[in-house]
């Protein structure tokens, strides 16, 4: 899965280096308190199915889930459906519960990078819920949350992207974040890969 990804580094290795670090372009929050911080420092072998505790990783359509991604080490979620040979691929990664209850500002941010995505058809979306059961994706009611996509060029391929600062202060209760990738490994316009990194909601005051 990551041949290709090796391929373009060894060639980039060639031009003046501009760094590809998830540091680029982020804004780090000023907070030792947060509701979610996941940065999967617990992944352990690159390319293989993410099984992150309390998370839910699933497949919706096609067999490709969400991945453990390990490069120069750093750690984060992968997805790609890069020759999965099917022609659709949909995968939900989903966050434990999260209580809004003990913060008044809850603001979400979040690292994203994508490669040689070309078309809006091959997308990441968040999405929030209050009602998921834990077990069943689909059954549950999601809302869609804008935020700040990484841009699609060649020269930004696997750099990672701040999501801006989302605020979900209007939320109580219980919550779940899902992350919802759509691609095809049929159709090389729609086999791109995104990546995310450093997941945190914490009190903007």
């Amino acid at each position: 899965m990551k041949n290709y990804k090796k391929i373009v580094l060894v060639f980039m290795a060639l031009l003046p280096f501009t760094g590809c670090s998830p540091e680029n372009d982020i804004q780090i929050p000023n907070s030792t308190k947060y509701a979610l911080y996941e940065e999967f420092l617990s992944n352990t072998v690159d390319g293989t199915d993410l099984a992150l505790a309390g998370w839910t990783n699933f497949a919706q359509a096609g067999t490709v889930k969400w991945k453990q991604g390990i490069y120069s080490g750093t750690k984060y979620a992968e997805f790609t459906s890069y020759q999965s040979a099917q022609a659709s691929n949909i995968a939900w990664l989903v966050s434990p519960a999260i209580n809004m209850d003990t913060m008044d500002h809850e603001t979400l941010a979040f690292d994203v990078a994508q490669a040689y995505v070309s078309s809006s058809a091959n997308s990441i979306e968040l999405l929030v819920s209050t009602d998921y059961d834990g077990t069943n994706v689909l059954a549950a009611n999601w809302t869609p949350i804008s935020f700040t996509t990484p841009p699609l060029n060649y020269d930004t391929n696997f750099d990672f992207f701040s999501s801006g600062l989302i605020d979900l202060s209007g939320y109580t209760g219980n919550i779940y974040l899902a992350f919802k990738c759509k691609g095809s490994g049929t159709n090389t316009s729609l086999d791109g890969t995104y990546e995310i990194d450093n997941i945190r909601i914490f009190d903007k005051k």
